[in-house]
């Protein structure tokens, strides 16, 4: 992912593919209504799948991108103690963040259930407190604990691949905050 110009088949699939859950969302959060017809009392949890198996695909791609770009894969023995670390800080705080929302909103609340015709409780404590959208936030660690993670030793167009899919992330809150 050296450039839009230079993109290759495997680029334009993770780009693609990094994508799909983050419209998948503003497709529920703009037609909610459409969703919830369509799936009646089980809106949420169809949601859920749905961003399940995208998120394993966006993963899935990743991985092919990286082995694709970089077939020779990660040398663990490779890794400096100094990226171990931080990369495991920022996962730590990552997943603290999107377990804490699990916890404080539950599945309905994760997944627009308050847009689905659940009640979701409004919580101003843990994760909510730390951080605007600790969801995506927590997401975003994690993405870039794996990046730090394998940085020195990554292909070519990694650090353009992780800003893009922090950006789609930014994207998804900043609809979420003003639509």
């Amino acid at each position: 992912m050296s450039s839009i110009s230079n993109a290759t088949p495997e680029d334009w699939y993770v780009i693609t593919t990094l994508a799909l859950p983050h419209l998948l969302y503003a497709y529920i959060w703009f037609n909610s209504s459409t969703w919830l017809k369509t799936f009646g009392k089980k809106s949420v949890q169809r949601f859920e799948t749905a961003a399940w198996l995208l998120k394993v695909l966006q993963f899935s791609s990743v991985i092919y991108w990286y082995s694709v770009k970089k077939p020779e894969g990660v040398i663990l023995g490779s890794i400096s103690p100094f990226a171990a670390g931080i990369s495991l800080v920022l996962l730590a705080a990552g997943q603290a963040l999107n377990i804490g929302i699990y916890r404080a909103i539950g599945h309905a609340g994760v997944y627009y259930g308050f847009k689905l015709g659940h009640k979701v409780p409004w919580v101003e404590g843990f994760p909510f407190n730390v951080v605007s959208h600790p969801q995506y936030v927590g997401s975003v660690l994690s993405v870039w604990a794996a990046a730090i993670l394998v940085w020195a030793q990554g292909p070519a167009g990694l650090g353009l691949l992780v800003a893009y899919w922090t950006g789609l992330y930014v994207i998804t809150a900043i609809q979420e905050s003003c639509f």
